[in-house]
């Protein structure tokens, strides 16, 4: 980056110095603030790729006209709505866990946190006695 500088050279030495070390500090503030910007940029995109990929190759169920995620590695069988997790914001929320019966299909309230480093998902099937476990989504294959 090449800056350019109206000094007047009839002015004091001092005048100058001070004039050119004013705008190295300024060139170096700016560089500063777009590095910053660009790696919040680059957070923000690692972040929804991870989004992503966290339900990539995952099977959908088709239940009446709703789609649903199957979660798998629980006591019972659980079905997830797609909706409810394309949309998450927070680390912890709470989702309706379905269950699929002869009467259709049954909900409760329920915990989910997933893990941002590992992409592993937590559900908790209360959510006043809060005791996550460690399960998945069911694969494509």
């Amino acid at each position: 980056m090449v800056a350019t500088l109206n000094i007047n050279h009839n002015s004091e030495h001092g005048t100058r110095t001070n004039i050119y070390k004013t705008a190295l500090t300024a060139l170096y503030d700016k560089k500063k603030i777009w590095n910053q910007l660009n790696e919040e940029r680059r957070l923000r995109q690692k972040k929804k790729e991870m989004g992503r990929n966290r339900f990539l190759n995952k099977k959908i169920y088709s239940i009446d006209n709703k789609k649903y995620y199957k979660v798998i590695g629980m006591s019972n069988v659980y079905y997830l709505q797609v909706n409810s997790l394309n949309y998450m914001e927070a680390s912890q929320f709470i989702v309706q866990l379905c269950q699929y019966t002869f009467n259709g299909m049954k909900s409760k309230k329920g915990l989910i946190k997933i893990d941002k480093a590992t992409n592993k998902i937590y559900i908790s099937e209360d959510t006043l006695r809060v005791y996550f476990k460690s399960c998945a989504l069911e694969n494509l294959s």
